[in-house]
């Protein structure tokens, strides 16, 4: 069924409609000849082969003759329901042998290769062309993508640019405009030329932030099939250094085995709704300025590129994952959150923590509307109405509770979630041969012995598991490193574990940290006589 999207209006606006009619091939020519005619050219159509797309014209004006071999794709339209809804593209459908003679002729030469697109609707008529030499070798088939903000600017003033996913510059002009282009194609797809109107990049690299288009996913070819078992909300949680990352790490390659299913954000104290969901944020953009521009240092030159600041919708973590899964139904998809309590995991979810509650299957019991921007940003990338979470959509987070900076998390948003606890020795078999040097011992020591012998000191006194010591709380190279025990596991013991009573796991004539570094660095014990080292000792 066609969806309705952006369209190019006679004055330049925008509306929202379903795309006109496309244009033949044997009506493409008397678009080109009326264009040319009309700033004094004269045209002499020599080749034209309906089945390859492939024309050759000669044009010439005041003593200036050269010829033009074009490729004019007639699917020139929205393209599925992945992509912006402001978008549009031609695909090339054709074997790349067919004309890869003619993509590698030189832009500026005779004959040169122009790759165009035409849009008509009403008395609105648009050409689009890419740089054929950007797309040697291309696969078959290839989308060539462009905006309708510059396809409304060609309207507007006569010409537009745009950039696309990989930043190469595309051009709209109207008919009138068409030899113009013909003559400077090669650099105005080099050159930011126009100045009334601003460049606008693809949504996929607005903030500086590239990403990959969702309509050229390289997803598996065969859909990761997931136990039912397997939670949709799910929170590994457990005392520092249990593998808590490592075991989810271990899952998504098991189940999420591309890039392209899973993206991992990182919650912090002062994260937001808005950088999770998505927000308005300031974006630069470029014109041509009047004036060269010096850099910030005042001495180096740069492009006279004027910028400009603007406001654009980004999309957060959560929104382009839901956006990924509701799109593609037939792939699993995962976001993951690392240290989510390190943040007020209730307020950074927002409006979106009622999509939480899942039915038997994972689909989202209950649907939300979001905030008018939001709601926007799903439009555009063809998802409409309240939104609803996916059963192919995860959520996985990890937790620690041990930090002095984390946040609780109420009773309502915790019942949402599955949560799993790693045991504080689980994996220690992986350590069995890794040992540590301590100032004040004549031997290495096992450093499972080592760790034991402080988690049971410390549970004795009635320390909490969860600020326990796990195997992966020291690497291997840390491990051989006697200021990484100093700096990290000392620290850790001192200020984190035993802060307002540090006689619990210490001994010496000061208790500061800064006396246990002198005391240990002495070659002194540290530790209570207590602490069982076992032969070790």
């Amino acid at each position: 069924m066609p969806t309705a999207v952006e369209q190019i209006e006679p004055n330049g606006s925008t509306v929202i409609d379903f795309d006109p009619q496309q244009v033949p091939f044997a009506e493409q020519e008397s678009l080109i000849r009326a264009a040319l005619l009309s700033r004094g050219w004269t045209v002499e159509f020599l080749e034209a082969s309906e089945t390859t797309k492939r024309r050759l014209f000669r044009l010439s004006k005041g003593g200036v003759t050269f010829s033009v071999v074009s490729y004019i794709f007639s699917n020139f339209a929205w393209s599925n329901g992945s992509r912006s809804h402001s978008e549009k593209r031609i695909q090339l459908s054709r074997p790349y042998e067919e004309h890869a003679t003619d993509f590698n002729l030189d832009r500026d030469g005779d004959p040169r290769c122009v790759l165009m697109g035409i849009y008509r609707r009403g008395p609105t008529v648009v050409f689009c062309a890419w740089d054929a030499a950007a797309y040697k070798g291309h696969a078959n088939p290839s989308s060539c993508y462009v905006r309708t903000p510059a396809m409304a600017a060609a309207v507007r003033s006569g010409f537009g640019q745009a950039l696309d996913g990989k930043n190469r510059l595309v051009c709209c002009f109207t008919p009138d405009m068409l030899a113009y282009y013909l003559e400077n194609m090669k650099s105005l797809h080099e050159t930011l030329v126009v100045s009334d109107e601003l460049t606008l990049p693809e949504p996929e690299s607005e903030a500086g932030i590239e990403m990959m288009p969702e309509a050229e996913l390289e997803l598996p070819l065969v859909p990761t099939n997931l136990p039912d078992s397997l939670p949709h909300n799910r929170i590994i949680y457990g005392a520092p250094g249990t593998g808590k990352s490592h075991r989810l790490d271990e899952d998504l390659q098991q189940y999420f085995p591309a890039d392209t299913l899973y993206e991992r954000t990182t919650f912090y104290p002062d994260m937001t709704n808005g950088v999770f969901v998505g927000e308005y944020r300031p974006v630069p953009v470029y014109r041509r300025g009047d004036v060269h521009l010096i850099g910030a240092d005042r001495k180096t030159p740069q492009d006279d590129l004027e910028p400009i600041i603007d406001y654009r919708f980004v999309a957060g973590p959560f929104l382009r994952m839901l956006v990924r899964a509701i799109n593609h139904p037939d792939h699993r998809f995962a976001l993951v959150i690392e240290e989510i309590n390190r943040a007020h995991a209730s307020a950074v979810f927002g409006e979106i923590f009622q999509l939480l509650d899942r039915g038997d299957d994972g689909t989202g019991r209950f649907s939300v509307a979001l905030a008018p921007a939001a709601q926007d940003y799903l439009f555009s990338q063809g998802v409409s109405g309240a939104v609803r979470i996916p059963k192919n959509l995860y959520i996985w987070a990890t937790m620690n509770s041990a930090d002095q900076g984390v946040l609780p998390m109420d009773g309502a948003f915790r019942r949402r979630w599955s949560l799993e606890y790693v045991g504080i020795d689980e994996g220690e078999a992986a350590m069995d041969g890794w040992e540590i040097k301590l100032a004040f011992q004549p031997n290495p020591i096992k450093w499972n012995v080592l760790r034991k012998a402080i988690n049971k000191q410390l549970q004795s006194e009635g320390v909490a598991e969860d600020r326990l010591i796990g195997p992966f709380f020291m690497t291997k190279k840390e491990l051989a490193s006697g200021a990484a025990f100093e700096n990290k596991l000392l620290q850790y013991l001192r200020d984190d574990v035993v802060r307002s009573a540090p006689g619990k796991l210490f001994t010496g004539h000061s208790l500061t940290y800064g006396a246990l570094v002198s005391q240990y660095k002495s070659g002194q014990s540290i530790f209570v006589a207590d602490l069982d080292l076992g032969e070790n000792a």
